[in-house]
């Protein structure tokens, strides 16, 4: 993350202990499964490390609100060549936008975009020149889904956690970071994706993960392995700028 919110790396190791209401297991496994789907993961990954820090602060986000806030009702900072595209209706014109500059790259985002989840509230993609050129889109999609209002921060990053250990078959280790919204989770991991010619790749995958009374918001990073060096800053900085609009 910037410098100025954190210092240095404290791993803070968190295990599920598989305990828990059934509804919080359920929204726990539809935000990992959705965030992964999105990402067209399998079930069989070898994790790998982006950068996240922890946080040397109090959190200085919005006090809790004990009416959930509606789907959607956060902001991220993208930087520049990033544009953010609607979850509903078509997205015809923006696939065929990057058509014309590239084909493979056009396949791949439309058939993400075609597979969103119904909890998915946010999406953005690098639509830059050199990334389109690249082939394989570099994506961000938000999931929010509705808990109890007493559900903290910790059990949901916990369950989110623990279902997507069972999806990647292996340990994802699971930081406790500082956001512009205050305190939240982050994971890395690496994942299998199959693209539209058929052909294997591989993603790193970041999560990260934030709750208010009512609510739990996944910001799941997509990009293709051999790029995740190029895009650590910009994924901390987007992560990091997330905060509630009240």
């Amino acid at each position: 993350m910037p410098a100025g919110r954190s210092s240095g790396r404290a791993s803070r190791r968190i295990r599920s202990s598989g305990r828990g209401p059934r509804r919080i297991l359920a929204a726990g496994l539809i935000a990992a499964s959705a965030a992964l789907a999105g990402c067209g993961a399998s079930s069989s990954a070898a994790p790998t490390a982006l950068p996240t820090a922890a946080p040397t602060a109090q959190p200085t986000g919005p006090a809790p609100s004990v009416t959930p806030l509606p789907p959607g009702s956060f902001t991220v900072d993208l930087p520049a060549g990033w544009r953010a595209v609607p979850v509903d209706g078509s997205h015809d014109a923006i696939v065929a936008a990057v058509r014309t500059r590239n084909p493979v790259f056009a396949d791949s985002l439309e058939a993400r975009l075609a597979n969103l989840s119904d909890t998915t509230t946010y999406v953005a993609f690098d639509a830059s020149p050199a990334a389109v050129e690249d082939g394989t889109p570099v994506m961000l999609v938000a999931t929010e889904v509705a808990l109890p209002a007493d559900v903290s921060l910790q059990t949901f990053a916990t369950t989110v956690n623990g279902q997507v250990e069972q999806l990647v078959e292996a340990d994802v280790e699971l930081d406790q970071i500082l956001v512009t919204a205050g305190q939240a989770f982050a994971m890395s991991y690496e994942a299998p994706v199959t693209r539209p010619d058929g052909q294997t790749g591989s993603a790193a995958i970041t999560q990260v993960l934030y709750v208010l009374p009512g609510r739990g918001y996944v910001l799941t990073f997509a990009v293709p392995t051999a790029q995740a060096s190029d895009y650590a800053r910009e994924i901390a900085d987007i992560a990091t700028s997330f905060t509630i609009r009240t």
